[in-house]
């Protein structure tokens, strides 16, 4: 830990967050977790957070809290209706139905220790449509995968 660095959990600073957000500013933090790689890295990567101006779109990344409490920074993958549907960029497993109240703010730039980036930069547009669709094809063999493992162990067993 730098000198200049405190460790606080997001719970005790979500007041804090939501005020800076509501005035126009951002906040940063470090996330936890794997589900972001090799985008985001724990312990390594920081993130920062701005206010988000109207209806997310897909390929957005959106701090949002679910009804466990639990605070989450996945990408959009679809738009519908009912909400938004989430992803980590390292599952393949999708969140149905986030909705607009669960939002906090989005997903602005990633400071790494070599370099900034940022969401609007023309190289990370293209890594998150290589991403999506990347999920996809993993979601898809997942699904075959398991269908013809349940296949196979149902004519075995005969």
């Amino acid at each position: 830990m730098k000198d200049n660095e405190i460790h606080v959990n997001l719970e005790a600073m979500l007041p804090v967050m939501q005020e800076q957000l509501r005035a126009g500013g951002s906040f940063c933090f470090g996330p936890k977790g794997v589900s972001m790689l090799p985008l985001i890295h724990q312990g390594k990567d920081t993130v920062m957070i701005a206010p988000i101006s109207g209806k997310l779109k897909k390929y957005d990344i959106p701090l949002y809290r679910r009804a466990n409490g639990q605070f989450v920074l996945h990408r959009v993958v679809a738009v519908r209706k009912d909400g938004y549907v989430m992803c980590g960029d390292n599952q393949y497993v999708r969140e149905y139905g986030v909705k607009d109240e669960q939002l906090i703010g989005v997903l602005a730039e990633i400071r790494t220790p070599e370099k900034i980036i940022k969401v609007t930069d023309a190289e990370y547009k293209k890594y998150c449509k290589k991403r999506v669709r990347r999920q996809f094809v993993r979601g898809k063999l997942s699904v075959l995968k398991r269908r013809m493992k349940n296949y196979l162990n149902h004519v075995f067993r005969l």
